[in-house]
């Protein structure tokens, strides 16, 4: 079999499992070398209640036994069944213990890895529709630098920081055809366009921006790498804020962080969870009454949220939830971040 054709295997192999299924293939390819496959004896545990071992397992053959204190009698998964498409017992620490009960082949993936992915993905795809959002208003929307520093909309940004920000922008002379941040590289700076128009790629043309219109923050965000190249079409100027002053000034202020006790505390007076993990992900299992507004499709659906009500983002770890915290709070909305994720929470109920 030759490398290409392996690789295509690998990624279709991949694809089938929540919420793998959802990434792009050059996730898939990445996903695959940091992966791993292990064969295990039958008679031998995969994992054992309350490790923490920060691994999403999947089965990919034979049969696992799942059982604990604080699980309803013993579960059988089965390779290639409904069930086997989800992580077996994907908490942390391990709510259950998991034995094979014939010969079997796993994949294991380092959580922070996993999560990392499925935030680029998303993050990328929300980018998509903030690009052509641009495109449609003029290079109006989502200009929210330039919004905020004249009218003053954010009210959880602090007035004193007002005066920061313009401190610590630096403005920079750029050229047609110089390339401000290229896709795959780190998040360093947020940028805002003083003079000059520029364009948006991801392989393909998504949008141009104009004078005023911002770009840069979805990596420095969500913590993770550029999702799209932004190129000068004109000569012109660019301002520019370091990820630490953006995280101080701009992103700290915007995103409620909350401890469990303090979200349930919340619940009592009326919040509401906010999931936004995908939706595969929320229906496998998600905390009680909770809503499901994926992150990537967040730009498109914000609408749906009642601006009177209070919401607690949440996901797997956090990263996904800050994100969406973040661009929630941006539109005004009351929103909070579970601290740590699902992944600190006790045991509920699965729905």
């Amino acid at each position: 079999m030759s490398e290409t054709s392996s690789a295509d295997s690998e990624i279709e192999l991949l694809r089938q499992f929540v919420p793998l299924f959802s990434l792009s293939d050059e996730r898939l390819r990445e996903l695959a070398a940091l992966s791993s496959r292990e064969a295990v004896n039958p008679g031998v545990h995969l994992f054992h209640e309350g490790d923490v071992d920060n691994q999403t397992v999947y089965l990919l053959r034979g049969e696992v036994r799942l059982f604990g204190t604080s699980h309803r009698g013993e579960e059988s998964v089965v390779a290639g069944t409904p069930e086997a498409r989800h992580p077996l017992a994907d908490r942390q620490p391990r709510q259950t213990s998991a034995l094979a009960a014939s010969e079997v082949v796993v994949l294991r993936i380092d959580n922070n890895v996993l999560d990392y992915m499925i935030t680029w993905d998303q993050m990328a795809a929300l980018h998509r529709e903030v690009a052509l959002g641009l495109a449609d208003d003029n290079g109006e929307a989502f200009g929210w630098m330039n919004t905020m520093l004249n009218s003053l909309p954010f009210k959880n940004i602090p007035a004193a920081n007002m005066r920061k920000l313009v401190d610590r922008m630096e403005t920079f002379a750029v050229k047609e055809g110089e390339v401000i941040v290229r896709q795959g590289e780190p998040g360093d700076f947020y940028y805002l366009i003083d003079k000059g128009r520029a364009r948006v790629t991801q392989q393909i043309h998504l949008a141009d921006l104009d004078e005023g219109s911002s770009f840069g923050e979805e990596a420095l965000v969500a913590e993770v790498e550029r999702n799209a190249t932004v190129t000068m079409l004109t000569d012109g100027s660019v301002l520019r804020l370091s990820k630490n002053d953006f995280d101080q000034l701009l992103k700290e202020p915007l995103i409620s962080w909350v401890s469990v006790v303090e979200a349930r505390e919340l619940v009592n007076q009326g919040a509401l969870w906010l999931d936004v993990r995908h939706a595969h992900e929320y229906h496998y299992y998600r905390l009680p009454n909770a809503l499901n507004l994926p992150l990537h499709e967040l730009r498109q659906r914000m609408a749906e949220l009642d601006r009177s009500v209070s919401y607690i983002c949440y996901c797997k770890t956090g990263r996904r939830s800050s994100a969406a915290a973040f661009l929630l709070s941006q539109a005004g909305l009351d929103v909070h971040v579970l601290r740590g994720g699902l992944q600190v929470l006790p045991p509920v109920m699965r729905k």
